[in-house]
């Protein structure tokens, strides 16, 4: 039993030896490898996945039945090319129904707007011939007077002589009829001459008196005329308005029936197509799902590197799949959320440090696809 003791004692103390060399080997080994702190690890690791902006491709302002779709997932398209196109039937034949409307407005302005020209020049023409109507109604009336005074001379001769005898009683009554006659007529050549003068001011009538020239009298009958006249062009600039509203809405629909075909907005990648042939697309909802050629890469650095990425920055990078140096551009840096904060060894007695989101724009290469990593070198 003795002998068997000496035997197994080596054993217990060679297991825990075993342990204690294994102890101090791994500990040794963690010592000189990385300790994954804050501090250690933003400064070894600056990497990210490469992303594409996304896009989301709608009909804008119109929907309708699908009849036909250009690409399929997957495929690259230029910006410009078709993607999906609706039906057009109806809106080509609002447009038809609009032009025709159009055409029907240009047409009356067009004829008020030669009516108003006529109407125009017949006023100017009316205003010229009364002003020399008048001057003719004077000159008329002045014969009147003449005629109406030469009258009443012989009517009083005649009533003399006839006092005396000589002269009989017929022709004393013909001379009173002539001088009755003469008086009546100036009377109412006076009366058309003050209706062809309504409108005009003293003024302009003392100046006639003297002159006899009516040129630039102001004459009711032209005033109304030309306010008629100017109803007309109101009329008119209404019609204007209702042609340049239905142009607009010509013009509107116009682009509404472009909008019918679907086309890229830039160039990139077809993700995915939303509606099938034949079915309805609701106005404003996406149809195509675009990755565009705009890639990018999100790294994060700690609070003391943050500086090193402003936005503008030209940095270098590497394509590992590709095992090529790309140039990129940094878009912004901003904090990062809490739960990317990188945490310090509490051992080494410093604080916490921040986290920094950049996003870098990497420039395109042949073969640079989405999902590559990236490691920035910068």
């Amino acid at each position: 039993m003795k002998n068997k003791l000496n035997l197994d004692l080596p054993k217990n103390i060679k297991i825990p030896a075993i342990f204690l060399l294994l102890l101090l080997f791994g500990s040794t080994l963690i010592c000189l490898g990385s300790r994954n702190d804050a501090v250690t690890v933003a400064k070894s690791i600056k990497s990210g996945v490469l992303t594409a902006d996304e896009i989301n491709v709608a009909f804008q302002n119109v929907g309708g039945k699908v009849i036909k779709r250009f690409v399929q997932e997957s495929q690259f398209v230029k910006k410009g090319d078709p993607l999906m196109q609706l039906e057009d039937i109806d809106t080509k034949l609002s447009v038809d129904r609009l032009q025709a409307l159009v055409d029907s407005q240009t047409a009356a302005v067009n004829q008020e707007q030669a009516a108003i020209e006529i109407t125009e020049n017949e006023i100017n023409l009316n205003e010229l011939s009364t002003w020399r109507k008048i001057e003719e109604v004077k000159a008329n009336l002045e014969a009147a007077k003449s005629a109406r005074d030469l009258a009443n001379t012989e009517f009083q001769r005649h009533t003399q002589l006839r006092k005396t005898g000589g002269t009989s009683q017929s022709q004393l009554d013909a001379a009173r009829n002539v001088y009755i006659s003469t008086k009546m007529q100036v009377v109412q050549i006076e009366s058309q001459l003050s209706t062809l003068m309504i409108g005009a001011t003293q003024d302009q009538i003392n100046q006639f008196e003297q002159t006899r020239n009516a040129t630039g009298m102001t004459l009711q009958s032209i005033t109304i005329d030309r306010q008629k006249l100017q109803n007309r062009q109101n009329q008119l600039a209404q019609i204007k308005a209702q042609l340049v509203q239905a142009q607009a809405d010509l013009k509107q629909l116009q682009v509404n029936y472009d909008r019918l075909t679907l086309v890229a907005p830039e160039d990139g990648k077809v993700l995915k197509l939303m509606f099938e042939d034949g079915e309805m697309a609701p106005t404003g909802a996406p149809a195509v799902l675009l990755e565009t050629d705009r890639k990018y890469v999100d790294i994060y650095v700690n609070e003391k590197m943050v500086n090193d990425y402003q936005p503008g920055t030209k940095v270098k990078a590497n394509v590992i799949a590709l095992d090529k140096t790309v140039k990129g551009t940094v878009r912004f840096a901003t904090a990062a959320p809490s739960f990317a904060d990188l945490r310090m060894t509490r051992e080494r007695g410093q604080a916490d440090l921040t986290s920094y989101q950049v996003r870098i724009y990497m420039e395109s290469i042949p073969q640079l696809l989405t999902g590559m990593t990236i490691e920035v070198d910068q």
